[in-house]
C-alpha cells in the first residue's frame, strides 16, 4: 500500500474522531464550570488522540517502528493514569453529593431503604 493511500487513511480516522476530542477540549476550557472529575477524563481523551495522531505520523514517516512506538506506549501510560484519577475523583464527588442529599432528606425508619 503506497504511503498516500494511508495517508487518507490516517487523516480520515483522526477526523472522525473529533465527536470525542472537541467535547473533551470544550471541557478543559470551561475550567470550574464542570465537576472537578471531567477535567483528567478529557485530558485523558485528548491526550490519547494526540498520541494516537503523533504515533500515525511516525508511522508514515521512514523511522523505526520502535521510535513510533514511544508515544503509543507514554499515551497509553498517561491515558490509562488519567482515566484512573478521574474515576477515583468522580467516586469522591458521589459520595460528598451523597452525604449532601443525605443531610437534606433523612432516612426515616420503616422505609424502602432501610429493607434492603
Amino acid at each position: 500500500m503506497s504511503h498516500g493511500v494511508l495517508a487518507v487513511g490516517a487523516v480520515a480516522l483522526l477526523a472522525s474522531g473529533n465527536v470525542w476530542y472537541l467535547p473533551a477540549y470544550v471541557d478543559l476550557r470551561a475550567g470550574q464550570d464542570r465537576p472537578h472529575s471531567r477535567r483528567p477524563a478529557a485530558a485523558a481523551v485528548l491526550t490519547g488522540w494526540g498520541s494516537a495522531a503523533l504515533t500515525m505520523a511516525l508511522l508514515l514517516l521512514p523511522v523505526a517502528p520502535a521510535v513510533a512506538l514511544l508515544p503509543a506506549v507514554a499515551g497509553t501510560t498517561a491515558v490509562v493514569s488519567l482515566t484512573v484519577r478521574a474515576r477515583l475523583r468522580r467516586g469522591q464527588e458521589q459520595r460528598e453529593e451523597e452525604a449532601r442529599w443525605s443531610t437534606l432528606f433523612p432516612v426515616r425508619a420503616g422505609t424502602i431503604e432501610d429493607e434492603r
